[in-house]
């Protein structure tokens, strides 16, 4: 099953009905083809998602594979980061709360592009890899594409990441990073607050 969010509105692709249940909204769609998938995001745009409402999508297992081909492919990778007091590094971006990540280079290893993409956005070096976490995904139009074709499919690797260090926290700010923090696991609600869906998913997974 792949959880992807769109407008902050999750979306669970699977193969059969588990009948799960998150947010306040739960709409059961089966998905007989590629262009019924697209109807519903077309649906969906434009108008942002409140209370994060999901949508439990019913579809065949190859179908899956022939939607997510029909969107122009854009892997990312980045790390959660943690200091010996254990707190975990977020980036501000757009007036909200982030894990630092970045788009992988053609060619470049997926855990060379998570170590490279924090440490440009955070200003600190001698990162230790210490395992792989779940993927997110997230849909999106872009503006550099012309035509209706313009959807993007985003999967983000994510690594778990320790920095034992004591540089000085440098935001990038030509990437319109305005801030860099260390963040208690007991003091989050300031990011929970002003974050994406996603990153709520992948929070919850690792405290979990």
């Amino acid at each position: 099953m792949y959880k992807v969010f769109f407008n902050e509105c999750l979306i669970l692709l699977q193969p059969e009905n588990k009948n799960l249940r998150s947010g306040n909204i739960e709409q059961v769609i089966d998905i007989e083809r590629v262009s019924s998938f697209m109807a519903l995001l077309e649906s969906l745009d434009g108008a942002k998602c409140v209370e994060e409402p999901v949508f439990n999508c019913l579809i065949k297992s190859e179908l899956i594979e022939a939607v997510i081909s029909s969107m122009v492919q854009l892997p990312a990778a980045g790390g959660l980061v943690r200091n010996p007091a254990g707190e975990i590094l977020f980036i501000k971006r757009f007036g909200r709360w982030d894990l630092p990540k970045g788009k992988i280079e053609k060619g470049e290893r997926v855990e060379d592009a998570a170590v490279r993409e924090v440490e440009e956005e955070c200003g600190i070096r001698q990162l230790k890899l210490v395992k792989q976490l779940p993927s997110t995904f997230h849909i999106y139009r872009s503006p550099y594409l012309a035509g209706p074709d313009n959807w993007v499919w985003k999967e983000t690797s994510w690594f778990e990441m320790r920095y034992d260090g004591g540089e000085t926290l440098v935001p990038q700010t030509e990437e319109d990073i305005t801030e860099v923090a260390w963040f208690a696991p007991d003091a989050l609600a300031p990011v929970y607050a002003s974050t994406y869906g996603n990153l709520k998913l992948l929070l919850g997974d690792y405290f979990a």
